[in-house]
């Protein structure tokens, strides 16, 4: 079975809820918003997929606000040669 919802909630305060799983049903990501409610029934482990394709994705998009250590390392390497030649 192949589904495929699409909601634009940007720029709309939401809530992010997780219900622990009961003897009849997985646990439930809700993520509540002004409009409706979206709940994803999964197991642990697909949740652990999405959390992780998440914060994969933060990670790469915070990336260029953190200076590259390389870069210092090299900046530093620099000024100490300068700094021996002068």
């Amino acid at each position: 079975m192949s589904t495929a919802f699409s909601a634009d909630i940007s720029g709309q305060r939401i809530e992010v809820e997780i219900q622990p799983p009961t003897h009849y049903a997985p646990p439930v990501l809700s993520i509540r918003q002004q409009t409706g409610t979206f709940q994803l029934h999964a197991d642990p482990d697909q949740l652990a997929e999405v959390e992780y394709a998440i914060r994969t994705y933060l990670e790469g998009i915070r990336y260029h606000e953190t200076p590259d250590q390389q870069i210092i390392l090299h900046a530093e390497c620099n000024a100490a040669i300068e700094e021996g030649i002068a």
